[in-house]
């Protein structure tokens, strides 16, 4: 079993490979863009719907009223939104260039079914065919590596041929 799976606890999991720390952001960030996303399409819903309801006197004790207000706030989320896809787009430059330079497909695959899609261990196993033992080998292997440029990928069946051109 991977560490941080045991019992369904949510538990912090040391690892060795600094590379899946930033494989792991590349959820997290898309989730505050998509948060980002839902204020931003409320707060255009608002300024759509904004009837006669508004003050356009200026004099309301130095406060934005009704469509100042809303004009206001559209654009401070425009201005986060901005910086979050900025955010998001170099973390994926990142984990795509991590990810190509992974030369075996299995392990790219698990990589990231694990670390950037965050897939249950159940799901991984039954996806790519895997066994528990060759599941928590995979795991053992790319935790503790330094990085995924030293993990030792191997390949779960070789060609004859290639075995033989080795030796």
């Amino acid at each position: 079993m991977c560490q941080g799976e045991a019992r369904g606890r949510m538990e912090p999991v040391p690892v060795r490979n600094r590379d899946i720390i930033l494989l792991s952001r590349v959820l997290y960030t898309m989730q505050d863009v998509s948060a980002t996303e839902q204020k931003r399409m409320w707060q255009q819903d608002r300024l759509w719907n904004i009837t006669q309801k508004i003050t356009g006197m200026p004099g309301g004790h130095g406060e934005p009223k009704g469509l100042d207000a809303s004009f206001a706030a559209i654009g401070e989320i425009e201005e986060k939104y901005e910086s979050e896809c900025a955010e998001y787009v170099a973390e994926l430059q990142e984990a795509e260039r991590l990810l190509n330079a992974i030369p075996s497909r299995t392990m790219r695959t698990f990589v990231t079914m694990r670390y950037l899609l965050d897939m249950s261990r159940k799901e991984i196993m039954a996806r790519l065919n895997l066994g528990r033992r060759r599941y928590d080998a995979m795991c053992r292997d790319v935790e503790q590596a330094e990085d995924m440029a030293h993990v030792d990928w191997k390949e779960r069946f070789v060609l004859v041929n290639q075995i033989l051109q080795n030796y």
